[in-house]
């Protein structure tokens, strides 16, 4: 616990959230778009001073460890690997029992490139790979940031390396690094060898820098060239799953942010060569279609997106599918006019002068397809409009705004001078195109932490909202801890909640939410205590002393009449028992409380 402790003392739970989400103040707190459910309203909530998150569309929350941890899928000591790392924490205690699978998968991978980085580098066999390197223009800077490296053309090379630092082959068939062989040879030593022979290898990192997996690229000129694979990528693995990954992001996400864009391109080559030309916010998708959460990982860090491939409107199919994904989801996609045939690699290094002119005017991607489209028609031809309508119409239809798709219909009217209603109709007959599933969020019910779509009590949203404000600004809730009972909240979290509050303001004089917190063993109070604060950030975060006081007065005198309400209720259902018995005394006691009752409940209002 010191070593967590101290982790977050030395992380700042804002900063590191915003390399996930795009944060905006929000009174003392900061609010975005929830990476873990879908959503278009922020519900989204980070506290700086707490050093908490909450959401409040999935009713989710935790601390800097459980963010990690819920975004990336992973377990309690891998969280404490990355973040020590990240903070400049020496683990104290270091329990091997207590490693991840995953974790030994990343210490295998990260053995890996720094193996195949020494290669490149010191190696007689990597001459080749170092001549060809050089030849594409990559500098020693840019090779080492991105750890290039080179396999040998040996079948156990990094296997042997491996099996030496101790390492099973289980471990490394499962971190893609070698393959069992389909029959064993009585001269061998292994069951299994290398994956990546006689190869570039472009290690691919997480976010947070940790080698997950690699592409590699046949040396030109090697053996059987023409036979074999140009790419061979790691597989699917407990560490790396290629739909979730992006060359170079990495390296990207600052300047992605800070520029408030992103430059998709197709190959590894291309990302290197853009950064090491000055142009940081490149990345690619290592040869495979965009898919949907890459796309949201995208949005995490921009929703301008630059595509700088080519691009025809007949597409290719993989090209087409991230098109239509990225227009799905309302990102404002943009093309680089490149020349014909040439890749932003080749382009920088023969041009680097047209290259930032490009980026300097980039095309709507509709205003793109529109050229395309009526590039060499005769628009005095029906059959060429015709063509032009049959060209745009499906990739309007894709568009995920229905105020930009109305815009674009009405252009394709005036420019082809026919009737906007002939084209809707038009459109309704054009075949609709795939809907690609995405995680749906949990529906959340109204001003609650807990539960799915019931209708809240109103009591219990008072309770919340009363118990949030008096959290956030103590020194006028204390005047209202004196008077509340916990009687006065019906639900058992709130009473919880009170009595928490209430035995810290007995042993301190004073509310204090660092020490209410300590004192609070069960889990889920401590994370209902966090959506509380949240709560009044998100409710309460622009009002001024006085609406703050109205609002604590409005919802004490509820909870407060409510309570009588229900106390006069049972005295009057007392008072006709006690009647039916004939018992005088009973009923004049009742008929005293059940008026003096009245009197509260009328003062309440």
């Amino acid at each position: 616990m010191d070593n967590v402790e101290e982790i977050k003392s030395k992380i700042d739970i804002v900063d590191f959230v915003s390399e996930y989400v795009q944060l905006k103040r929000s009174g003392t707190s900061f609010r975005g778009i929830c990476p873990f459910h879908q959503e278009k309203t922020p519900s989204f909530f980070v506290s700086p001073e707490k050093q908490i998150w909450h959401c409040f569309g999935c009713s989710k929350g935790s601390d800097l460890f459980g963010f990690l941890m819920e975004i990336e899928g992973i377990d309690f000591p891998e969280a404490l690997r990355i973040l020590a790392q990240k903070a400049g924490v020496e683990i104290q205690r270091y329990d091997r029992q207590a490693v991840s699978q995953k974790t030994r998968l990343l210490d295998l991978t990260r053995w890996a490139a720094e193996f195949y980085n020494k290669v490149y580098w010191e190696s007689p066999l990597a001459e080749s790979a170092r001549k060809y390197l050089k030849q594409r223009g990559l500098d020693k800077k840019t090779i080492n940031d991105f750890q290039l490296g080179y396999a040998p053309d040996k079948w156990d090379t990094l296997l042997k390396f491996l099996l030496k630092r101790g390492y099973i082959e289980k471990d490394m068939e499962a971190a893609g690094l070698v393959i069992k062989r389909q029959s064993t040879i009585n001269n061998q030593q292994s069951n299994y060898y290398d994956r990546f022979r006689n190869r570039i290898i472009f290690p691919i990192a997480d976010l947070h820098d940790q080698v997950i997996g690699f592409t590699s690229r046949i040396l030109p000129g090697a053996k059987d060239e023409d036979k074999i694979a140009k790419y061979i990528n790691t597989p699917e693995t407990l560490i790396y799953s290629k739909s979730r990954v992006l060359y170079g992001l990495n390296k990207a996400k600052i300047e992605a942010r800070k520029q408030d864009q992103i430059i998709l391109v197709e190959g590894n080559m291309d990302v290197l060569a853009c950064h090491q030309a000055g142009f940081e916010n490149v990345v690619c998708t290592s040869g495979t279609a965009l898919t949907q959460d890459q796309i949201k990982i995208l949005q995490r860090y921009t929703e301008n997106i630059i595509l700088a491939f080519d691009i025809d409107l007949a597409g290719q199919a993989a090209t087409q599918r991230s098109i239509d994904l990225l227009l799905q989801q309302g990102l404002n996609v943009k093309v680089l006019k490149l020349e014909q045939g040439k890749d932003p690699d080749e382009f920088i290094r023969h041009d680097l002068k047209a290259w930032k002119k490009a980026l300097e005017e980039p095309q709507e991607i509709m205003e793109y397809y529109f050229s395309l489209a009526f590039k060499d028609k005769d628009l005095s031809k029906i059959e060429h409009k015709k063509q032009i309508s049959k060209d745009l119409l499906p990739i309007i239809i894709k568009l995920g705004d229905p105020v930009e798709k109305d815009l674009w219909l009405r252009k394709l009217g005036d420019k082809l001078n026919v009737s906007e209603i002939s084209l809707r109709d038009a459109l309704t007959r054009v075949k609709q195109p795939y809907l690609y599933k995405s995680v749906q969020g949990i529906p959340a019910r109204g001003g609650s932490a807990f539960g799915g779509k019931e209708r809240v009590p109103v009591e219990e949203q008072a309770s919340e909202k009363f118990l949030a404000l008096v959290l956030k600004y103590p020194e006028k809730g204390e005047e209202f801890i004196k008077k509340v009972v916990l009687d006065m909240f019906m639900m058992p979290r709130p009473q919880d909640v009170l009595r928490a509050i209430k035995d810290c303001y007995i042993k301190n004089k004073k509310i204090d939410f660092k020490k209410i917190k300590k004192e609070v063993k069960d889990k889920q109070i401590l994370s209902y205590l966090d959506f509380l604060l949240f709560l009044a950030e998100k409710e309460f975060a622009e009002y001024e002393d006085k609406e703050i006081d109205k609002e604590l007065n409005c919802f004490f005198s509820l909870l407060k009449k409510r309570f009588l309400t229900k106390k006069m209720e049972n005295f009057v259902q007392e008072l006709k028992q006690e009647e039916e018995k004939g018992d005088k005394k009973k009923i004049q006691e009742l008929s005293l409380k059940i008026v003096k009752l009245s009197r509260e409940i009328v003062s309440c209002q």
